[in-house]
Parts: C-alpha cells; structure tokens; sequence
C-alpha cells in the first residue's frame, strides 16, 4: 500500500500521541503536529493524517498553500498542501538522519531543516526537492528562527546553553550569546517601548526572546542594526525568586501586537503571561493548561497550547491561577539513607534520580536512538548525588545510572560500582569499621533482591540508624536534609 493510500484508510482511526508543534494558518485555522510512536499532522477539530514519523518541525509557506513538517528518525522534510481545513501528502524530501525543526526562508525560496544528531543545518531547493547546502551549526540544533532581512537565521543548541546566528548564504557564524541550559523556542520582537517622552530609546531593533529548558527563565537578547546580540533583560518565570527549578519554560508566542509573551511551562502544567510592552518583561500570571504543554501560538485574541502528555490541543482561558512551590516533608533526619532505583526507563530514571525528567528526555526518551548521556540531557539541578556531595555527605552508588560497568556522570565515578552485587561486601567492611555512607544508591530489579537488602540492614549494627526508601527522591532529600533540587518530580 503505498503511503497516500495507508493516510486515508487510517484518517479515521487517529488520535494526537504527544502533540509538540504548532501553527496557524492564514484562514486562522490551527494546525497540530504529533511526534510520538503513533505520529501525525492535523487540523485542530478537524480531519488528521498519520506519518510515518514526526518531530518538531513546523511551518506555513508565505502563499499559505504549502506546509512543512520535520520528519523525525525518517529523516525527510514532509511536504502537504493545504486548502479549507484540509492537508494533503504531497512528497518527502530527504533531510538528513534526524529532523527536527524545520523553516522557510523569508521569501519561501529554501527550506532550512535541522539534522539534530548531525548537528547540521540541511538547505534544500523546494522546487527540485533536493539539498543545496549542509552547513554545520552547534551540538544539537533546536530550533531554527530567520531574522526578518533574510539574511541570517538564529539557531538554539540544545546541549550548548547558546543561541547561534548565521549568514543564510554561506552557513558562516555571525555571532553567538551564551543564555542559560537547554534554549528550545525562540520567538522575535520588533516592538519597541517608548520612553515617556516620545521615541524609544533603545540601542537594540529587535528583541530575541529565548526559552531555556533548565532554567526558570526566558531570556531577552537584542539585536542591533549591524546584528549584534546582547543580552538586555532575564526574566524570572516562577512563582519566587528563589523557587526551585522546574518551570522548564519550553514554548513561546507573541500576541499580534507584540506586547505579551507567552510562556509554555511544561512541568507547571501552565502558561505564563508576560507584559513586554515595555523594556522589562513583568509576569501577570498563570493560564492553567493540560500536561506538559509544549507548544503554544496565538490566533487573533486566542492563545493555542499544546498539551504533549495531555495529548490534547485547547483554547487557553482568561483566568490566571497561581502556580506555587510544594512544601517541604517535615521528616526527623535520618544518619543513614539507602535509595532502591527500581524503574530503569528513561523518563521515571531521570526523575528519581534528577528530580524532574528533563525535557530532551520527554522528547526523545521513547525512541530507539535516544541516548541518556547525551550532552543535552543532564538534569536542571544535576543530580541527587551533585546535591548530596554539595552539602558535605558521603555517597557510594551501586548500579545506579551505570553503563558499561562504569557511571554514566563522570562526577560519581569514584564512588559507584558496577552493579549492586558489591553491596554485601562493602557491608561488612562498614560493620567493621562502625563507618556507612550517609547516602547509598542501589539498582534493584526483583522483590527478592529488595528482601535481602532489608534482612542485612536490618541484622547490622547500623539498623536503628538506617532508613531504606524505596523510589521516593523527596523522601530522601527530607530525610538528608538537603534542598529540594526540582520543584516537582
């Protein structure tokens, strides 16, 4: 069967699996892009085509007639032509290994795709289909944004805390500012503020909001008349100051006027408002959302969210809800605590260990090519043993985040083993010695394995002192008295 007739005969038995993109299209409808096993293209409260594959990439040619998706681990750029709500399969155009996002240029002439384990920007002709350019760009490539003129394009890398500008001619650097851990979204202003006497006094044409993953923030970058980046102002997306991480702000959009910025705050559930009518950015507040949103647009006086776990697409309300820090446990502390990792799978892993998944893990952590060492994938706070050994504590690891017998962080590699067999000796050597860790990590499958591991503590001279916590990372900070490193797990 080949692949136009496959979409027809499944276009009615598809739902959105983990929508991440979207766009509006000039007759205002909303198109969506689903990226997970089951991926597919759509029309919001319309009809929806399965793929092949799908990632990220999203875009509306400039007559409105042609869009273009990221084909994902299929490696193309899938192009549809749309007319009155409807989209069609009109070809595949080879890309590179892995597509993620995808633009056109201004004048819609070449669409630009991004290789994001190549770290390539891939250049290809619309009219033959096929790649004109590959020009190399930084360690995971994001998301791709052309400034207006045409003639440079800003990319975020993923993995290098940056955002990267290039001429569009040549693929050469122009230019590069150092933001803040895992920049995704970008989105560019031309509003400028006025000062109170009249004409605005900035030294800056554009503005170049960025979304940083890992952060608890949305940088501002200004861009000059000769295209230089500085940065002018970070604004604090959380519910205080001093919140712990886990905003992961990892979305945006301008309202048609240019004077609100919207936030997708994937672990918070929600999306921030934000005043930039001004030169400093003010959050307003938070619109409730579904799970993880990840993508958000606006559409006249409507704000779109894509809700990636929700699986849903939705109308954001008007009613600002406050997003606040959890409590703390009040627990007695503990002299001893050994933490069971029981769930080996990507996104539950890095949450128990991390405090929150991030969201290179969120994204990719489903696919066969993902690779939890990637240099994009280290958790916003680093992990429970950064924390620990921060605050002074001893820790020795068995098995947990271990790859080839050996830590897969670098900074625990002199207090991990290979594999929790090594516990039942060690015991005895901190018997002997009356000296135990003050934090232990062991990786148990089996209930029979976790029994043992009860029985021995339980028969040593450290049993009064020793709590065994089994997946429960904000037990374990509670009971160590260490910060929470996330706001949420």
């Amino acid at each position: 069967m080949n692949l136009a007739l496959f979409l027809l005969a499944a276009l009615n038995a598809f739902a959105l699996d983990f929508p991440m993109s979207l766009a509006v299209a000039p007759d205002g409808r909303v198109l969506v892009l689903s990226g997970g096993a089951k991926a597919s293209i759509g029309v919001v409260n319309g009809p929806e085509l399965p793929l092949p594959d799908a990632w990220l990439g999203l875009t509306i040619a400039p007559n409105g007639k042609t869009v273009y998706a990221g084909g994902g681990s299929r490696g193309v750029v899938h192009e549809f032509t749309y007319a009155q709500g409807e989209l069609k399969l009109a070809r595949e155009m080879k890309a590179g290994d892995f597509t993620g996002d995808v633009a056109l240029s201004p004048d819609g002439h070449l669409v630009y795709a991004a290789d994001l384990f190549g770290n390539v920007i891939v250049v290809i002709n619309p009219q033959s289909g096929r790649v004109i350019d590959r020009f190399k760009t930084a360690r995971r490539p994001y998301r791709i944004l052309f400034h207006p003129d045409g003639r440079s394009y800003f990319v975020s890398s993923w993995a290098d805390a940056s955002v990267y500008q290039y001429n569009t001619v040549n693929g050469e650097e122009i230019g590069r500012i150092r933001l803040g851990s895992h920049p995704t979204d970008m989105v560019l202003s031309g509003h400028q503020p006025e000062s109170p006497d009249g004409p605005a006094t900035s030294n800056w044409k554009y503005r170049l909001f960025v979304a940083a993953a890992n952060t608890n923030e949305v940088f501002a970058v200004g861009i000059g008349d000769n295209k230089t980046m500085n940065l002018i102002e970070t604004i604090h997306i959380a519910p205080a100051p001093l919140s712990p991480l886990g905003m992961t702000p990892s979305a945006l959009a301008l309202s048609a006027d240019q004077k609100h910025l919207y936030v997708a705050c994937s672990d918070a559930d929600a999306v921030a408002s934000v005043n930039v009518s001004d030169v400093r950015g003010v959050v307003e507040g938070f619109l409730p959302a579904g799970a993880y949103p990840a993508a958000v647009r606006t559409s006249g006086d409507r704000v779109w969210v894509a809700n990636a776990r929700g699986n849903t697409v939705e109308a954001l309300g008007e009613v600002f809800r406050p997003v606040v820090d959890a409590p703390p446990l009040d627990l007695a502390p503990a002299e001893h605590v050994i933490y069971v990792v029981r769930d080996t799978r990507p996104e539950p892993l890095m949450r128990a260990i991390g405090g929150l998944a991030p969201d290179y893990t969120v994204k990719l952590g489903s696919r066969p090519n993902f690779n939890i060492a990637d240099p994009a994938n280290i958790p916003p706070a680093g992990y429970l043993w950064t924390n620990a050994r921060a605050a002074g504590l001893s820790v020795r690891d068995y098995g947990v985040f271990v790859r080839d017998g050996k830590a897969i962080d670098p900074a625990a590699r002199l207090f991990t083993k290979p594999d929790a067999s090594a516990f039942a000796e060690d015991l005895k050597q901190f018997e002997a010695s009356g000296m135990m860790p003050r934090l232990i990590l062991v990786q148990f499958a089996g209930d029979e394995a976790l029994a043992s591991l009860k029985s021995a503590i339980a028969k040593s001279r450290f049993a009064a002192k020793t709590e065994i916590v089994v997946d429960d990372l904000r037990r374990v900070e509670a009971l160590l008295g260490l910060h929470p490193m996330t706001r949420r797990d």
